[in-house]
C-alpha cells in the first residue's frame, strides 16, 4: 500500500506539501530518508525512479515534473504501475492548481491545504483489489521496466559523490542556457549590422512618401 507522500521543489528543496494522516513514527526514519533523496536530486535527475528503501520490505517512488518532486513511500508488495499512476493524479492536481504559484512560494509547507488530496488519492489507491486498480494495473500507464531502479545506499550513501555529479551538471546546463542566450545575441548584432542600414533606408522613404502625398 501507498504509506506517504511529500511534495518539493527541486530548484532549492522546499518543502511544498504532504500526506500527514495516519503516519506513525514508525515511518519517521522512511520520511526523513525520503527528505535525503529528495536533497540530492536535481533538474538533470532521472524524472522517474523507484528506489529500494533501507529496509526492504519498502521502496520509493518518484516522478519530477516542472521543477516539483512528487515522492511516495510502499510497501514493496504493491505495484510500481500503480504508485506511478498515484504520482501522476497528485502532478495533475497540484500542477492545475497551483503550479503558477510554485516559482513564488518562499515558505515551508506552504501549499498544505494540498494534503486533502493527497490523502483522499492515497486512500483510493490503499486496496490493490479494487475495481478502479485493477483496471489501472491492467494498463500500461509507464513501461516501468524502462523507469531506472536503484538503492536507497546509492542516493543517500554516496550523496556526496552524487552532489558533485548534479553540481556539475548545474553548470554545465547554466554555461549552455548562457551560450544559448549569447549566440540570440549576437545573431540580432549581426541581422541588424546587416540590414540596419537596410530598415533605416526603408522608414526613411516611408516618412518621405506619406510626407509628400498625405500632407
Amino acid at each position: 500500500m501507498v504509506l506517504f507522500a511529500l511534495l518539493c521543489r527541486i530548484s532549492d528543496g522546499l518543502m511544498l506539501s504532504e500526506s500527514m494522516d495516519r503516519l506513525e513514527p514508525s515511518l519517521d526514519k522512511f520520511i526523513e530518508q525520503g527528505k535525503s533523496i529528495i536533497k540530492r536530486l536535481s533538474r538533470v535527475s532521472d524524472k522517474a525512479c523507484t528506489i529500494e528503501a533501507s529496509d526492504s520490505r519498502y521502496y520509493f517512488a518518484y516522478l519530477i515534473e516542472n521543477d516539483v518532486c512528487y515522492l511516495t513511500f510502499c510497501e514493496k508488495s504493491y505495484p510500481k504501475k500503480l504508485a506511478f499512476k498515484f504520482l501522476e493524479e497528485i502532478y495533475k492536481e497540484f500542477d492545475t492548481s497551483y503550479g503558477f504559484e510554485v516559482p513564488l512560494a518562499k515558505r515551508p509547507y506552504q501549499f498544505v491545504k494540498f494534503e486533502s488530496f493527497i490523502t483522499k488519492t492515497k486512500n483510493v489507491y490503499i486496496d490493490t483489489r479494487s475495481q478502479k486498480n485493477l483496471s489501472d494495473i491492467s494498463v500500461e500507464l509507464r513501461d516501468v521496466h524502462k523507469i531506472m531502479s536503484k538503492n536507497i545506499k546509492d542516493i543517500v550513501g554516496r550523496g556526496e559523490k552524487l552532489n558533485d555529479v548534479n553540481d556539475k551538471s548545474e553548470i554545465l546546463l547554466a554555461e549552455s542556457i548562457k551560450y544559448e542566450k549569447e549566440t540570440v545575441k549576437l545573431q540580432s548584432q549581426l541581422f541588424l549590422k546587416k540590414y540596419g542600414p537596410i530598415l533605416i533606408l526603408f522608414l526613411f522613404v516611408l516618412i518621405i512618401y506619406f510626407k509628400f502625398y498625405y500632407f
